[in-house]
């Protein structure tokens, strides 16, 4: 396992156990773990969650790019944008890939 995996991790284990122990509401614990993971690709996402993480675009916490023809909706940390348009493009050429070699 590589090192960001572990951290990213232990990051998840905190936000759970502090979720279990009521520290945090589960909005919260949706916010944190975007904030842990730096990106978070969406494509399928319930209405609480959703408000949620809105609710912290709006606060400033987190940052948000819709979604844009074959891009997928994304959720991130301020200090990561290039990572969300690296993602977004990752899943854009991936499927495009899928694609290819269907034909």
């Amino acid at each position: 396992m590589s090192n960001n995996s572990e951290n990213d991790q232990k990051c998840r284990d905190i936000i759970i156990d502090e979720l279990q122990r009521g520290l945090i509401s589960a909005d919260e614990a949706n916010v944190r773990m975007v904030l842990g993971e730096r990106i978070r690709l969406i494509t399928k996402l319930s209405k609480e969650v959703r408000k949620a993480l809105n609710l912290a675009v709006k606060e400033g916490r987190l940052c948000h790019m819709k979604k844009a023809g074959f891009m997928p909706e994304v959720y991130y940390h301020p200090d990561f944008k290039y990572l969300a348009i690296e993602a977004r493009d990752k899943h854009l050429y991936a499927g495009i890939r899928a694609l290819k070699s269907c034909f």
